[in-house]
């Protein structure tokens, strides 16, 4: 939402509570994983604003204006880096989001790996100057040399628009949980709650004002998620998970980096074959290929890999496909999009659907048509990662055909 660890770039975490000073922090294996991100308040879901303890660290913040250093983001890094077994690693989303859930962070993070000999990775800089756009990011890094004396570094940062109250992130079975949130200037919030086992449910929120959540009658992982609404427009500001009556499970060891590069025009079929055959899980029915927007989903995912930025629009670059398909066809239709960026086409998807917000999209009912895009990103040095556009697709005034612009 996201590997770059997000799978969409309406993903946007949120803002800071709690003011205790910094803990001292130690290597990754010192202590057992659940340990390693309690608190001396025992393991919540909250932000945990710090200190860095090394220079790295230090250049980091001092280099993204608005940063914050956070320790919930840091020991997600931390536990990240401690799951490898090489120098050489691949991310993959299950192991992402599994230690972003474990260390209790309260948003949609991005990771970025970088092998050198040692010096701050600071090509990470800008791509995180993006995300930000001006808003508080939180930052954190972990790294570890092996001894070949070459250093792998784990880059984590979260751009935050909320402030939530810290919450429990182990919950009881058939308990409660307090979600209160502040911020949003008066915008629609809304509160998406994705059960183990059951459909996402969605409740209103009021910002400044606890809403009681009594959901919790299954043991397992329930996904969280508040969406902020303005106007059209939606985005993610909070992601985390909480724990029903079972542990937290503890993220696999990541090993070599060694998945073959993919093929995007293989990836967009077999994309939306997987597409249709969630909504055929969930009730719906399949959605069909749209050939005339294609083009255009395509380009938008080039724009992202070549830019390294993963949104909906990309400032001075591109207006997004929702824009450029209005002007090159009418009627306009409906688009529920979704971007993502990630090693593998599964992976992309996978990001997609951890997200109740962004898997809302791919389950649209009234969606009769999907317009897939991938791109590789143009680099020599490492595995491309792979850019998806994915936009699902409804007529409410008939399909689109080409404008006519001589005849108009």
């Amino acid at each position: 939402m996201g590997p770059l660890i997000v799978s969409s770039a309406l993903l946007v975490p949120a803002l800071l509570i709690a003011g205790c000073g910094p803990p001292k922090v130690p290597p990754p294996g010192d202590l057992p994983l659940a340990e390693r991100v309690g608190t001396e308040r025992g393991p919540e879901v909250r932000y945990r604003p710090g200190t860095p303890m090394t220079d790295a660290g230090a250049l980091l913040v001092d280099a993204v204006p608005g940063a914050t250093w956070d320790r919930g983001l840091q020991s997600a890094a931390e536990t990240l880096l401690g799951t490898a077994v090489g120098p050489r690693v691949r991310l993959d989303t299950r192991t992402t989001t599994g230690v972003v859930s474990l260390s209790g962070y309260p948003g949609q993070v991005r990771f970025a790996t970088r092998l050198n000999g040692g010096a701050f990775p600071s090509d990470v800089v800008e791509p995180i100057v993006a995300d930000g756009s001006g808003r508080t990011v939180d930052v954190a890094l972990a790294r570890r040399t092996w001894s070949d004396g070459m250093t792998l570094w784990v880059v984590a940062w979260a751009p935050r628009v909320l402030r939530i109250n810290p919450m429990p992130r182990d919950v009881p079975l058939d308990g409660s949980l307090p979600v209160t949130v502040h911020g949003g200037d008066g915008e629609e919030l809304r509160l998406f709650i994705a059960p183990p086992d059951a459909p996402v449910e969605a409740v209103s929120l009021t910002a400044g004002v606890t809403r009681w959540v009594d959901r919790f009658h299954t043991p397992g992982e329930y996904r969280l998620e508040v969406v902020q609404r303005s106007g059209q427009r939606s985005r993610v500001a909070l992601l985390f998970s909480v724990f029903v009556d079972a542990p937290p499970e503890a993220p696999a060891l990541g090993g070599p980096g060694s998945a073959p590069t993919p093929n995007p025009t293989v990836a967009e079929v077999e994309l939306l074959g997987a597409v249709n055959a969630l909504r055929l899980e969930h009730g719906l029915g399949p959605v069909r290929p749209f050939p005339m927007f294609e083009p255009f989903a395509r380009e938008h995912s080039a724009l992202m890999a070549a830019s390294g930025i993963v949104a909906h629009q990309i400032p001075d670059v591109t207006p997004g496909v929702p824009a450029r398909a209005a002007e090159y066809a009418h009627p306009r239709a409906l688009h529920f999009e979704n971007v993502a960026v990630a090693a593998t086409p599964e992976e992309t998807l996978a990001r997609v659907v951890d997200s109740p917000g962004h898997l809302r999209n791919l389950l649209c009912a009234e969606c009769t048509h999907a317009a897939i895009g991938a791109a590789l990103e143009p680099v020599l040095d490492r595995p491309p990662r792979l850019f998806v556009t994915y936009e699902l697709l409804a007529f409410p005034q008939g399909p689109p055909a080409k404008i006519d612009h001589y005849n108009r």
